[in-house]
């Protein structure tokens, strides 16, 4: 007896056999049942998701001996013609191969006007549909428009769009689902029963994944590795057919970002190089992996992740512990690793420097990085917390006083800028000293600077090259000799209020700020405290630039960038 490949061998052969596609299979039950079948119908969505196969159930349950009935009993003379493919009354064309007008006319067109010879429905199934011609739809728009009675037309494509209107417009539209992961190791444990094949869930969960919704597939993969091991199948075999990597090592990859646990990283990209487990698929898995546990934590939505119970309560788990910014910038590390790949010479240095990075962001220069420690600290980690551990720690600096005036000039002192901000001297702000002193602040200005960045990227450049000094209770902002003019625009009133509002946010105090130009500059008037809904002015006058000359000395000294930040009315 010739070989029947398992993807025909258990092909569904009733409504209630449809893998997935629960909605669909029981709209068509109920028209069945109810005798409201439509003429035209558009079957669309990813190969090997049950299109061709609910066409040919749907001719079974119009012409079974037992109907028109929504459950075909699969066992009379005209059932089984159909499920052989030699019933008289059920066309398929095959569009992608005999695509023409000519093969339209000689299939359809010419044979439609009769009626059933042996069934009570003639059937035609057209699969790939959008492969036709123009001229070929055109010749079946007549056709479909007035159709000959018990007449059925199923149209099936993976690509809709390109069907004409004219088509779409008349037909009622089914969108095939791919199958879930779930779905699919449920159906092929059942196969793999049937044919007495030995397979642990793990492997079958791999062979799930990689059929990305395609059972027909999944099918095929199965029956190719059980000829392989001989009706056995280890995950090993799985993982080296099909690059697939399992699900554990995987949990165990983020369990290790979650735990920040560098050491265990090595050993870890140590035991996948030993495996011989290739690195880019890996990485493809670890971004599948990653993805899940973000959209997790960002919004619990189970119902979005395609995997199976056991590894949904798992991946739960890790979302929680991991968070949601964590997970977004593993997703973007992540990214930059996956195009450093295709051009790195040593891929397990590339993957070994990327998870160090994950879990220790402290490692890592770029802002996301600087973000997330951030929120660390926002979240109550001390600012001498592991956290922090490797970043560099300057040595204590005295705050730079404002240069004196010279004994032998005897040119009076210039008095300050007076302004709304100068009327009465803030009242004291109480800093604490364990997190204001002057080594805490130089550590976190970074942190303040991006912060900082967050709600306002473009003033944000203010403050580049600057450094932050402590004079009493007070934040010292020091800009470089050069920089007066940016000292100046960045002591208005929404940029100041922006600014102790993220020294709060990372030191959870908000003291009174301080400008200054750097060593051999002249000092500015001391900046007071200014409530965000403060508006008055409290720009420098020695500093502040004309109205009429403010654009262009922007452009100038910023770049076009902030043009639209900063106006003259500031």
């Amino acid at each position: 007896m010739a070989h029947v490949s398992w993807y025909r061998k258990y092909r569904p052969q009733t409504f209630a056999d449809v893998v997935g596609q629960s909605h669909i299979e029981r709209t068509l039950s109920n028209a069945v049942a109810e005798g409201s079948v439509a003429h035209l119908y558009l079957f669309t969505g990813p190969r090997g998701t049950g299109k061709t196969t609910t066409a040919r159930i749907l001719a079974k349950a119009l012409n079974c001996e037992q109907g028109p009935t929504s459950t075909p009993d699969d066992t009379c003379e005209q059932c089984r013609a159909i499920a052989d493919g030699v019933h008289p009354d059920v066309h398929e064309l095959d569009a992608a191969s005999r695509r023409g007008i000519d093969d339209v006319r000689e299939q359809i067109i010419g044979r439609v006007s009769f009626a059933p010879s042996r069934g009570a429905w003639k059937v035609y199934i057209i699969d790939e549909v959008h492969m036709l011609t123009r001229e070929a739809f055109n010749a079946l728009l007549k056709t479909f428009e007035e159709p000959p009675p018990s007449t059925v037309f199923v149209l099936a494509t993976t690509d809709p769009h390109k069907v004409p209107e004219t088509i779409l417009s008349r037909a009622q539209r089914f969108d095939f689902h791919r199958i879930s992961v779930e779905d699919i190791v449920g159906r092929l444990r059942t196969i793999a029963d049937a044919e007495g094949v030995t397979v642990p869930d793990g492997a079958l969960t791999l062979i799930a994944k990689h059929a990305l919704g395609g059972l027909r597939d999944a099918i095929a993969t199965l029956e190719q590795l059980a000829s392989f091991g001989g009706g056995t199948i280890a995950i090993e075999d799985v993982e080296g057919l099909l690059g697939e990597v399992d699900a554990e090592l995987l949990f165990q990859a983020a369990g290790i970002v979650i735990d920040r646990d560098v050491a265990e990283a090595f050993r870890f990209v140590a035991r996948l190089a030993e495996a011989g487990i290739d690195m880019s698929e890996f990485v493809k898995g670890f971004v599948r992996h990653a993805r899940d546990l973000f959209v997790l934590a960002a919004a619990d939505a189970g119902g979005a992740v395609d995997t199976t119970a056991e590894d949904l309560g798992r991946l739960e788990s890790q979302a929680a512990r991991l968070g949601m910014d964590r997970a977004a910038r593993i997703l973007e590390v992540l990214a930059r690793l996956t195009t450093e790949l295709r051009y790195a010479s040593d891929q397990r240095l590339a993957v070994e420097v990327a998870l160090t990075r994950m879990a220790r962001p402290q490692a890592d220069l770029t802002l996301e990085a600087l973000a997330e420690r951030v929120d660390a600290l926002e979240a109550g980690a001390p600012l001498n917390d592991r956290v922090l551990a490797a970043a560099p720690h300057p040595a204590p600096v005295s705050p730079v006083p404002p240069v004196a005036e010279s004994p032998i000039d005897d040119t009076p002192p210039k008095k300050k800028a007076s302004g709304p901000a100068d009327a009465g001297a803030p009242a004291a702000v109480d800093v604490s000293s364990e997190r204001f002193d002057i080594a805490t602040v130089k550590r976190a200005w970074p942190a303040i600077q991006a912060e900082f960045k967050k709600v306002k990227p473009s003033r944000s450049q203010l403050f580049n090259g600057t450094e932050a000094e402590v004079a009493g209770q007070t934040l010292v902002v020091e800009f470089p000799v050069d920089q007066a003019f940016s000292m100046g625009l960045a002591g208005d009133t929404e940029t100041l209020a922006l600014l102790r509002r993220s020294v709060a946010a990372v030191l959870g105090v908000e003291p009174p700020v301080e400008f200054r130009l750097g060593r051999g500059g002249s000092s500015s008037a001391p900046c007071p405290p200014v409530p965000a809904s403060d508006t008055g002015d409290v720009t420098s006058a020695a500093s502040a630039p004309a109205d009429d000359d403010l654009e262009a000395l922007v452009i100038a000294e910023l770049g076009a960038e902030i043009v639209g930040d900063v106006t003259p009315d500031e």
